[in-house]
This record gives structure tokens, sequence and C-alpha cells, in this order.
């Protein structure tokens, strides 16, 4: 069961933001379904775990170090976006495919009910572009002259899931909580105290070099 004390994060930095997403997911109960709209204390660039630290060193802007996430994807540059996180319960049975397909469904709804026109990326693409918003692949959401406006990345451990995603519009919590209420149910938005507490412990992880230049 979760304690009463619950409280909303503060704004964090790109390592702190990495960190604690991670401790959601490894902390909170199997059946948790728990929505994160990140506050940011500055701009960040987050690059996909299997990606090369050289790369997105080169794209950062001056002053920004890049961070490495434990999601896939690619090069994001956080100068403005709404990112969001979201741990749920993962099915063995579901594809990757249908998870990106039903949160990115969510938020298309959601902008299209507030007059944003949008649509579901339905076309393949051969490999994965080195920049997340460079191109859209399969699921992502695209405006009115087909330019990506929203990408996402997964990661699962055991019977859970944690999805990162940015939205290239400034929009507010409110819209997000109705998009994953529209497919998932109404989620959580506060974390428990140990949670935070373990994201500060992890956050040494993220900005280490061990980490961030592995590869």
């Amino acid at each position: 069961m979760l304690s009463a004390q619950l409280v909303r994060a503060p704004a964090l930095d790109a390592a702190g933001h990495m960190a604690l997403d991670e401790a959601v997911l490894l902390l909170s109960p199997q059946d948790a379904l728990i929505l994160r709209v990140y506050r940011w204390s500055g701009p960040g660039c987050t690059f996909g775990y299997s990606q090369k630290f050289a790369d997105a060193k080169a794209a950062c802007a001056k002053g920004v170090e890049p961070v490495r996430r434990s999601t896939g994807g690619g090069i994001v540059h956080h100068d403005g976006d709404t990112t969001f996180s979201l741990v749920f319960p993962w099915d063995k049975t579901c594809a990757p495919e249908s998870i990106y397909k039903n949160i990115h469904r969510g938020v298309h709804q959601a902008l299209k009910a507030r007059g944003t026109a949008n649509s579901l990326w339905s076309r393949r693409q051969e490999g994965l572009a080195r920049d997340c918003f460079a191109r859209a692949e399969c699921a992502d959401l695209v405006d009115v002259a087909d330019r990506k406006i929203l990408g996402g990345a997964l990661r699962k451990k055991g019977a859970k899931g944690l999805y990162q995603g940015s939205l290239r519009l400034k929009v507010g919590a409110d819209l997000l909580i109705d998009a994953i209420t529209r497919e998932f149910g109404a989620p959580a938005l506060d974390l428990e105290p140990e949670w935070l507490d373990e994201g500060v412990r992890l956050k040494e992880k993220y900005m280490s070099a061990a980490w961030t230049e592995r590869r």
C-alpha cells in the first residue's frame, strides 16, 4: 500500500529526471500506473541507451551535457518541449509497437479534442534516426505538415514498463492526464518520498562517465 505522505517531484536536470524515472520503475507497485510530467531546472539533452556518446556530445548545445537514458530512441533536446514519463503494468504478451500506439493515440485524441490537428504516422522506416525528431517513426505523432511532434522510448523491467516521451508542444499536465486516462485509466501523479530519495541516490549513476560514455 502507498503511504499517505505523497509529494510532487521538484524541478530537475536531465540526470535527475532519468534517475527519478528509474526509481519509480523499480520501487512502485506491480500494478502501478504513474504519470510524471517533468519540471526542468534548465535545458537538457538525453540520448538512447544504445547510442554513441560522441554523437550526442556533438549534437548538444554549448554548455549542455548529454545524459544517456535507460530507454532506447534517439537524441532529444529538452529546450522547451513537454517531457513526460509513464510507469505501467507491461503484459508479457503486449508488443512495444502496441504500447507506443496506445500512448500516442491518447495524446492524439487529447490534442484533437482541444483543436490541435495531428495524426499518427503509419509508415515504417528502415533503421533509426540519430536525432529523435529528424523523422517520424511508426505510431509517432505528426502535425499537419508531417513534422514529428511526439516521440518516445521504452524500457521493460519484470512485469512493468517505463515510457519516456517528448512532445514538441507546450501543453499542461491536464492534457496528458486526459491522454493517459483515455487509454489506460486514471494515472497516479504523486510520488512516495522513498522514490524521490532513491532518485537522488541513482543520480550519481546518470552523472557518471561509466554510464554516459559507455558507448
